[in-house]
């Protein structure tokens, strides 16, 4: 059976579309909104008290309600910086564009499949 196309240049075009991402502006905004969180230092201590307490939850197989509310009311706390919320709202926008993405493949893979056995 004949190739359609060669592994090499399937890996170039999805280079290309990781080009295309990366080249947008949303993902250079959300790389500057994470640097930007990274070198303050408040936020920063926000995130590592949130990821403690979320561990502790975990460890707790969810049962510590106690633990539950702090963490709940220091994430609320953490997401009304708003720049923690604008870079939230950035993440969210490129992972919903990949998410996009992958399920557009999935649906073209999908129809060669079903084309190829029909």
């Amino acid at each position: 059976m004949e190739k359609l196309v060669s592994n090499e240049e399937i890996e170039a075009r999805a280079l290309e579309l990781v080009k295309v991402i990366k080249d947008s502006n949303d993902y250079k905004e959300y790389l500057e909104l994470k640097e930007k969180i990274k070198s303050n230092e408040e936020i920063m201590e926000k995130i590592d008290k949130v990821k403690a307490l979320q561990k502790s939850y975990v460890k707790s197989a969810y049962l510590d309600n106690k633990i539950k509310q702090e963490l709940d009311k220091e994430l609320a706390n953490l997401e009304s910086i708003p720049l923690y919320k604008e870079y939230l709202i950035k993440e969210k926008k490129i992972n919903n564009i990949i998410i996009n993405i992958k399920e557009g493949l999935n649906v073209i893979f999908e129809d060669i499949l079903n084309n190829k056995n029909s």
